[in-house]
């Protein structure tokens, strides 16, 4: 050993008598007798193991997404737009006869009574009333002789109206065009997708012992150290677990997603044209008829007898006053009775029903709350802590051979196999560790306390 290696041990040995010394100071003995010996007992720190419950997973929520309902309905939709039709009345007409004078009545001078006779030229009867002959006054049916120039006639023809003129009304149907358009058939809707939390696994150093300080024993086998047993005061750290546990960093949550509206396309009669008349103008109808019209009258040279007048030539024929009555002609024409006209009826709309999707109720989100989990982590709590105290133990002078077999004839009756050998060897003293645990004494060798419990004294 050098000589600086004895004097480090040296310094050391000074140093723990200083702390005996202190130490002493610190624990006064107890009832301190003469006779009595004192150990110093190191009572060790009591600890319980408990068991402390740790958050293993936070509270959080679980998002449930309820599906939107909808339901089938129908919609009732434009086919055939209204419109109006014009229907046409036709005229209507009747039949009018007419009685038209062909030759009007007149009473005229004839060559005759008969009815074939003709008619006395005007030069006849001018003749004759020159002749002193009075026609105006002269009674029908008498006759005067004559001679005559006899009148000329001509065959005339005339128009007269047979059916008047009118109007015929025709209709134009309504024109249609077929267009084609959009309806709705499923709204635009929107649709929630569930976005899982987001977790994360971290680690933590749970104690589960704390630190503390304990007396240890030492012996030093040195020649030079200055005691051969030392107490030596040793930090114990604490002592830590490692846990691990998973910690939120995104909640659950929902994503919005736009469900594009759904449409059909359907088809329909527009009007296109409306419905319209046109008028067409219906002319009127002739028809022609006969009759004879005077050219000129004949010329006669009238006598009351028979007998023929001198440088008269006669015409052998007689003038009578005959009263001719009208020759009138029935004729019959179409008038119009009640004119053409037209009507409006009304062409109502038309309509299909469409089948679509209704919305009852929009998709939603339920919460539901996950409750947080644990998990329990056993770990030891200080109930007491260390003490160093002065104990009364036996004394060395008192470690008799007849003492220490006592003590082990105890040992072996409280049930410990101690053989009786008079020397406190090394079985004896695991003996009396042994009792002292069991019995709830202070492991401190032979202290007075274990003797008393052993019934030695």
């Amino acid at each position: 050993m050098t000589k600086y290696t004895k004097m480090a041990l040296s310094a050391i040995a000074l140093t723990l008598i200083q702390t005996q010394a202190i130490e002493a100071q610190e624990f006064t003995l107890p009832n301190a007798q003469s006779g009595s010996c004192y150990g110093k007992v190191v009572i060790p720190a009591k600890y319980k193991t408990v068991t402390e419950r740790i958050l293993a997973t936070p509270e959080s929520t679980k998002l449930s997404i309820i599906p939107a309902q909808y339901k089938s309905g129908t919609e009732r939709v434009l086919d055939t737009a209204a419109s109006t039709k014009i229907v046409t009345v036709p005229a209507t007409y009747r039949t009018e006869r007419k009685t038209i004078t062909v030759s009007p009545a007149s009473v005229e001078w004839k060559t005759g009574l008969h009815p074939e006779a003709r008619i006395a030229s005007s030069a006849v009867l001018s003749s004759a009333r020159s002749g002193g002959i009075n026609l105006e006054t002269a009674p029908v049916g008498s006759c005067y002789y004559e001679f005559y120039a006899a009148p000329q006639y001509k065959t005339v023809t005339e128009k007269v109206l047979d059916t008047a003129a009118s109007t015929r009304l025709i209709s134009k149907p309504a024109q249609f065009k077929t267009v084609t358009k959009r309806i709705l058939v499923t709204p635009e809707s929107t649709k929630l997708v569930k976005v899982p939390a987001q977790y994360k696994t971290v680690t933590e150093k749970v104690q589960v012992a704390p630190a503390k300080k304990e007396w240890k024993q030492t012996q030093c086998h040195d020649q030079d150290c200055a005691i051969e047993e030392m107490m030596c005061l040793v930090d114990i750290p604490a002592q830590y677990k490692t846990v691990t546990k998973q910690v939120l960093v995104r909640p659950e949550s929902t994503r919005s997603t736009v469900i594009p509206a759904q449409y059909r396309t359907v088809t329909s009669n527009e009007l296109a044209v409306p419905a319209t008349t046109q008028t067409v103008n219906i002319p009127a109808t002739y028809k022609t008829i006969t009759k004879t019209q005077k050219v000129s009258g004949a010329k006669y040279v009238w006598s009351n007898s028979l007998a023929e007048k001198p440088g008269m030539q006669r015409a052998n024929s007689v003038i009578c006053k005959v009263a001719t009555p009208a020759v009138t002609k029935v004729v019959t024409k179409r008038v119009v009775a009640t004119p053409a006209t037209s009507k409006t009826i009304n062409v109502p709309a038309t309509y299909k029903t469409v089948n679509k999707t209704l919305l009852v109720r929009p998709e939603t989100t339920k919460r539901t709350v996950i409750p947080a989990t644990y998990r329990n982590v056993t770990k030891q709590v200080l109930v007491s802590p260390q003490e160093v105290k002065w104990m009364p133990v036996l004394c060395k002078s008192s470690m008799t051979f007849e003492t220490i077999s006592r003590i082990q004839q105890a040992l072996t009756n409280a049930g410990y196999n101690t053989p009786v050998t008079g020397s406190l060897d090394s079985a004896t003293k695991a003996s009396i560790e042994a009792y002292q645990r069991k019995s709830g004494l202070v492991v401190s060798g032979l202290s007075m306390d274990t003797l008393k419990s052993l019934g030695v004294f």
